[in-house]
């Protein structure tokens, strides 16, 4: 796959109510030429496990843990991600 033409990066945190919406919004756009990178910023709910879920169904979803942090480091650590 080569390299999107937009990042996505949804930091979350403790986010399961809301992350499978929030994933499927984004996917259902028409432009297709994007990442979504999901920074599960220490969740102690289900939160990773939605975004990895979705993430085997979609190649473009990519899935990141870190110990809480707060938005800042989640977002800056999906910055390192980005392609």
């Amino acid at each position: 796959m080569s390299d999107p033409v937009i990042s996505v990066i949804i930091p979350a945190y403790n986010a399961q109510e809301h992350i499978r919406e929030c994933l499927e919004s984004v996917l259902a756009q028409s432009f297709r030429d994007f990442e979504i990178i999901v920074i599960d910023d220490g969740s102690d709910d289900d939160t990773g496990k939605i975004a990895a879920r979705m993430a085997l169904t979609d190649r473009r979803v990519v899935v990141d843990r870190i110990w809480n942090s707060g938005v800042s480091v989640a977002r800056n650590r999906g910055m390192s991600l980005a392609r």
